[in-house]
Formats: structure tokens, C-alpha cells, sequence
């Protein structure tokens, strides 16, 4: 192989590196926002083991985690009151809900079950961790 050869090669993999290393971020972003809006599911896994499973029921020693219902989402205030997203929707923030702990990322998270299963009201919420901010 001659000295072109070698110089032409290694451009080519700097270029490729230089393509990979700059559209990972958006990637990973645009994952991490999809994952954010409270559907069932979403995120779950990432947290389980060294978050989700410690939290319990504000007022228990009931678990707010059944292996899939926590997931990370986003909160707003609304007024004079906070709105938690919940399978892509806005519901009210239930006070007697929220767990006095931070999240380990220090964002927003609900544990409920899935709004379309129909065994519990579409707004039940086990627990929710509120984000630094709020």
C-alpha cells in the first residue's frame, strides 16, 4: 500500500468517526425525549434495579414498582397546581402521591398502571417523584 493509499484511508475513517461521534447525541436526545413522556414501560428497565424498586407508597410499605409500571416523564405547573405526563397526557399532581425522595438523574417520575388497562381509573397514580426543580 503507498502513502496515498494510507492517507486516503485514514481520512476516510476520521470522517466516519467525525459523522458517528456527532450525530450519537442527537440520537441518544431524541431517544431520551420520546421515553419522557410517562408511557407505560418506557424507561423502566434503566431504573429498576438501583431506583424503582426501593420506592414505596407515600404512607406504606407498599411497593410503588411492579416491574414495569415506573417510568420517567415530565412535570409542569398548571396554575396554581402541578401536572404530571401519564401516557402521553396531563394529569393532576396528587400531593398524598409524591415520594419525598430525588431521582437519581433529578428529573420527573410515575409509577402507575397502563391508562387503557381499565382496572384502575385512567388518572391512578401509585407514587411520583418530583423533579429538583419543582
Amino acid at each position: 500500500m503507498d502513502a496515498m493509499s494510507i492517507l486516503t484511508a485514514r481520512s476516510a475513517l476520521l470522517r466516519s468517526a467525525l459523522i458517528t461521534a456527532l450525530l450519537a447525541p442527537v440520537s441518544v436526545a431524541f431517544v431520551a425525549a420520546q421515553d419522557h413522556n410517562g408511557h407505560i414501560g418506557h424507561g423502566h428497565a434503566q431504573w429498576h434495579e438501583t431506583f424503582y424498586k426501593d420506592l414505596k407508597i407515600p404512607g406504606s410499605k407498599t411497593s410503588c414498582c411492579n416491574l414495569s409500571d415506573c417510568r420517567p416523564t415530565k412535570v409542569r405547573t398548571n396554575g396554581d397546581h402541578y401536572e404530571i405526563m401519564k401516557d402521553g397526557r396531563w394529569i393532576k399532581v396528587q400531593h398524598d402521591k409524591i415520594v419525598k425522595i430525588t431521582a437519581p438523574d433529578g428529573g420527573a417520575h410515575i409509577c402507575a398502571p397502563d391508562s387503557q388497562v381499565g382496572r384502575f381509573e385512567p388518572d391512578y397514580v401509585f407514587c411520583i417523584v418530583m423533579p429538583l426543580e419543582s
